[in-house]
């Protein structure tokens, strides 16, 4: 490129600085986003491997026997390999914690763990906060967050329960501090001597047995050598291979949502395409004279295009580096707000990699410059008489016949694969999904082609109403935004963007939360359900069944309607098919399944009840007969759905018991009495259930407002993602009206002249960004709704029965928020209009 050129460049851009300002800022917001989202990667990562340093900590080589625990035996073979310095062998095991009110602490159906107190205390997995580790039986230390979730103080009780599931009292004498382990993340944890440790739990054996070399042995030579001596009966790591697989294992879900952050970043650098595309159209338009006088003096068309495309490199360097200086803020903000997204990641100072600086400024100026190629080449295409005409005239206001007709059939083909691709998708359900999403995408990208054709028109019929009502203002304001459809149309699907994914969200989320409580109602139609917790991490601990005397004793409480006592069984071998069965006195009410055909009245010796979708699988109907292991071959007298009952099949106490004996229930339903609320009824059920801590209560109105929580979330942290986009395209919005007020100076000095006041004037512009914002919120919901209810509707047809839900209060809050929101972002230009000298602007060439 030649320098004469390169300086009219930067002439050029400093001569406009001012009107890039809020196009380079849409530039900074989508380049920081997508930039930061990488520096977030990073710093998690890095922090979660600084972290995982005190689990790994002084380990040279780990011996890891996974499934198989390591003999006692181990640590002697181990500590016999030449250039061992220590070794300490790891024990763990299940183990239940109480809380201070008597009730087991659980995280997602899980107790929590006992960890061995290590002999080499270079080589422990955690440190040691406050107190002391134990040093003999009934002691023990308790890791951070159980501490002080359970208000435990060092030297007060702590019960566990030991493997009988009988509780024990031990004292608090030291808490831990564990890091981000992963392994242990969410449950209780203490530590305990080797001795204690096995009395309460039964192992005996290692979980992990960890090896510290002697100077000069390097790791992979000491891994070789004891990987040798065990004879490579476990897999043997080198400390580095360790710190690595538990930072992998730690930073999985940073991973995952990494990806979904750079997915919105894209979308925000979208938008910002728009933004940039019609900023550099209107500059060229407002140029024509300027540019028409280099084409005078001799610059090429090549020279002209040039010339506009290193304007938009520069822009896009500038506002890329402001986007990476940008990252860093928003990629620690987001390891601030990690609570917002459940993270447990520690703090860290930021790491900005090298390629997140390529991705940054390579990206961004990518963006822009490509931005502005049509602009740029419309520019080139300027004629050298056209420095003789009004510039303000030189903008194409209409799209001419020839290109109509082709975005007609353009646009007309797009949205036809689009609605084929729809079609095809809803009858597939869940594996249609991907169809019915790539056909929404292909309706966006339709409106992109007819959008010139369809903005105007949209402006025209949402400014219909205004215009009748208020007279001359809102008909100039319609008038004014139709002038140019090209630039209403990309200002119009910049916002379109944003607020059709906020759509699709809001739609997606809402059908899913009101999907999710029929399913809970209908599934679980009894208030609660009891189980016993796997107080050892096995399901034998469950076998073992529900205490006796429970169920009579929440029988004697007149809030309770109905316990029903559940015996089960899986009786066919290598399935997981299990039967159930129910007293007959008690198989009533909310505790009968929704039968869809059949009877249950049959029920007795020799029948089943089967699962619809159980007997839908197999081909089954009623009258069939299947074989069932001991129960011989049931003939099926009833098909169900709905049910309460943890199983497949439904038998007759009598048949159950003929069976498999008496045994005591593994499930406990109970279902409230008329008229008890479900806060009187689980105040009742705590009180009783003090005496039987192994029992887990599962709650249909705590599951169901934690489901709520967790989708209202979901759609708050998505919302808070795609006001990115948004709040790229209402800059847009105000970019695009700042420019056209330098463009239509003369025009607005002229209907002041006339009559038009400062008040109506602003009225004007601000009703402009209004219309156009109305639009594109209208559009963006119209789109992400409709696509969200087909995709909606694809799930309910595998999952689910009913019909998507619209949240028509949500959508309609999108539509006001945004048009709220460009009225704001068009009060500075609309000032700066109004205060325009008339004489001033009328004389302005």
């Amino acid at each position: 490129m030649k320098r004469p050129l390169l300086r009219l460049a930067v002439t050029g851009f400093r001569a406009h600085a001012v009107r890039l300002v809020l196009t380079g800022f849409a530039v900074m917001v989508g380049v920081g986003f997508l930039a930061g989202t990488l520096v977030y990667g990073d710093t998690a990562r890095a922090a979660f491997y600084d972290d995982l340093a005190r689990s790994a900590r002084n380990v040279d080589v780990a011996v890891e026997p996974a499934a198989l625990l390591a003999e006692r035996d181990t640590v002697e073979t181990v500590a016999a390999v030449d250039g061992v310095a220590a070794v300490d062998g790891r024990m763990a095991a299940w183990l239940s914690m109480l809380d201070r009110d008597g009730q087991l602490m659980m995280d997602h159906g899980h107790v929590g763990y006992g960890l061995s107190v290590p002999d080499v205390p270079a080589l422990a997995a955690y440190d040691l906060l406050a107190g002391r580790l134990p040093e003999g039986p009934g002691e023990l230390a308790v890791e951070k967050n159980t501490v002080a979730r359970a208000g435990f103080t060092v030297g007060g009780p702590v019960t566990v329960l030991d493997a009988a599931g009988e509780p024990r009292t031990l004292t608090l004498v030291g808490v831990l501090d564990l890091g981000v382990n992963r392994l242990y993340g969410g449950s209780t944890v203490a530590a305990l001597t080797d001795a204690e440790l096995t009395a309460l739990t039964g192992t005996e054996r290692f979980a992990e047995v960890v090896v510290a070399a002697r100077p000069g042995v390097s790791e992979a030579v000491l891994r070789d050598r004891v990987s040798a001596a065990l004879g490579h009966a476990y897999p043997v790591l080198t400390g580095s291979e360790l710190r690595a697989k538990l930072a992998v294992e730690a930073g999985k879900y940073v991973t995952g949502f990494v990806a979904v952050l750079l997915g919105f970043g894209l979308v925000a650098l979208t938008v910002s395409a728009f933004v940039i595309y019609n900023t550099f159209a209107i500059l060229a338009a407002q140029r024509t004279r300027e540019l028409a006088l280099l084409r005078a003096v001799g610059a090429s068309r090549r020279q002209v295009s040039a010339t506009v495309l290193l304007e938009a490199l520069l822009l896009g360097i500038v506002a890329s580096i402001g986007g990476l200086l940008m990252s860093v803020l928003i990629g620690y903000g987001l390891i601030w707000g990690r609570e917002l997204v459940a993270t447990d990641i520690p703090l860290h100072t930021p790491v900005v990699r090298w390629p997140t600086f390529l991705v940054a400024v390579g990206f961004g100026t990518f963006v822009a410059v490509v931005s502005a190629l049509v602009p740029a080449l419309s520019a080139g295409r300027v004629a050298p008489l056209a420095a003789l005409r009004d510039a303000a005239l030189s903008e194409p206001r209409a799209v001419a016949g020839g290109r109509r007709t082709a975005r007609v059939v353009a646009a007309t083909l797009l949205a036809t694969i689009a609605l084929l691709a729809v079609g095809a998708g809803i009858p597939l359900g869940f594996p249609g999904l991907p169809l019915v999403l790539g056909g929404g995408m292909l309706l966006f990208v339709a409106a992109v082609v007819a959008g010139p054709l369809l903005v105007p028109r949209a402006v025209a019929l949402v400014g219909w109403l205004p215009a009748r009502l208020f007279g001359t203002v809102p008909t100039l304001a319609v008038a004014n935004t139709r002038r140019n459809p090209r630039r209403a149309a990309a200002t119009t699907l910049a916002l379109v963007i944003g607020v059709a994914l906020m759509s699709l969200f809001a739609v997606l989320l809402a059908t899913a939360r009101d999907q999710s409580g029929r399913e809970l109602t209908e599934n679980f139609p009894v208030e609660f359900t009891l189980n016993r917790a796997r107080t050892d991490g096995t399901f034998e601990s469950m076998r073992a069944g529900m205490p006796a005397g429970l169920a009579s004793a929440l029988r004697g409480h007149p809030e309770f309607a109905t316990v029903a006592e559940v015996r089960s069984e899986m009786p066919l071998v290598g399935e997981r098919t299990r039967v159930a069965a129910v007293p007959p006195s008690q198989l009533r009410g909310a505790i009968l399944p929704e039968v869809t055909a059949g009877s249950l009245s049959d029920l007795g010796p020799g029948t089943v009840a089967l699962a619809r979708g159980y007997a839908a699988e197999r081909g089954l109907s009623v009258g069939s007969a299947v074989p069932f292991g001991a129960l011989g071959t049931p003939r099926v007298v009833a098909l169900f759905d709905d049910s309460p009952l943890d199983g497949s099949a439904l038998v007759s106490y009598g048949a159950f018991t003929s069976a498999y004996g008496e045994r005591p229930a593994v499930e406990l339903l109970v279902d409230l009495a008329p008229g008890v609320s479900t806060t009187d009824g689980r105040r009742v059920l705590d009180a009783e259930l003090r005496a039987y801590p192994v029992v887990q209560v599962t709650s249909r109105a705590a599951e169901a407002d934690e489901l709520a929580a967790s989708l209202d979330e979901l759609l708050g942290i998505f919302a808070a993602l795609l006001g990115m986009s948004v709040l790229i395209s209402l800059f847009g919005i105000g970019n695009t009206l700042a420019l056209s007020v330098v463009e239509r100076r003369r025009e607005s000095a002229t209907m002041r002249a006339l009559g038009l006041s400062r008040r109506q004037l602003r009225g004007m512009l601000l009703l402009e960004a209004a219309l156009v914002a109305v639009v594109g919120a209208v559009g963006g919901v119209a789109l992400g709704g409709g696509v969200g209810w087909v995709a909606a509707a694809a799930l309910i047809d595998t999952y689910g029965h009913g019909v998507p839900v619209l949240p028509l209060g949500q959508l309609t809050l999108v539509v006001l928020a945004a048009a709220g929101a460009a009225l704001l972002a068009a009060v500075l230009p609309a000032r700066r209009a109004a205060r325009l000298p008339v004489v001033a602007a009328l004389a302005d060439d």
